[in-house]
């Protein structure tokens, strides 16, 4: 009886095997996106997904993930190297990159400001008025930030925020654009 998980797989490698490194990593990450799958949490090594590892199994697994962890979000060790490969130059820019740093390499849902301000303040890009930052882009059409929740009723209580889709290929352009540079 065959079994229909690795016929995908085999699909999947046999549709990879005429496409270049950046295609395969393109169509992956345009099937994560599609079938609500993050890349960053589910192909990082610390978070293993449990696959059939026999033989041709394993090499169908090696020849589709092996993309995605080389060239996707997971190819970031450091804060510092995703964000040396994105240059973001505005405040704005520079909050995206830290919220997909958490969202899709660290593989957290959600992310709070002051998260992403102390990773920034390592590397000496601590954004005065975060929150305003976060707000330029959730005020954006569409919209780069969603607000998840709140938790408190004044202005300065906590709020939770996710990337958006839109936010995510912003970020992933900006990486583009960098390693054209």
């Amino acid at each position: 009886m065959s079994d229909p998980e690795i016929e995908a797989m085999s699909a999947v490698s046999s549709a990879f095997s005429g496409l270049e490194d950046e295609a395969r990593a393109r169509v992956l990450r345009w099937a994560a996106d599609k079938y609500s799958v993050p890349l960053g949490h589910a192909l990082n090594p610390g978070n293993q997904i449990d696959y059939p590892a026999s033989g041709a199994d394993q090499q169908i697994l090696d020849e589709g993930m092996g993309v995605a962890s080389a060239q996707g979000a997971t190819a970031y060790e450091h804060f510092a190297d995703l964000y040396a490969a994105a240059s973001p130059t505005a405040k704005q820019e520079r909050v995206l990159v830290a919220a997909y740093w958490f969202q899709k390499v660290v593989g957290q849902e959600t992310f709070r400001s002051s998260e992403l301000n102390r990773e920034l303040k390592h590397l000496g890009h601590y954004v005065d008025h975060i929150a305003e930052a976060l707000s330029a882009n959730i005020n954006k059409k569409p919209q780069l930030v969603l607000q998840i929740r709140k938790n408190g009723a004044k202005s300065q209580a906590r709020k939770i925020y996710k990337l958006s889709g839109e936010g995510v290929k912003v970020v992933e352009s900006m990486i583009t654009l960098g390693a054209q540079r």
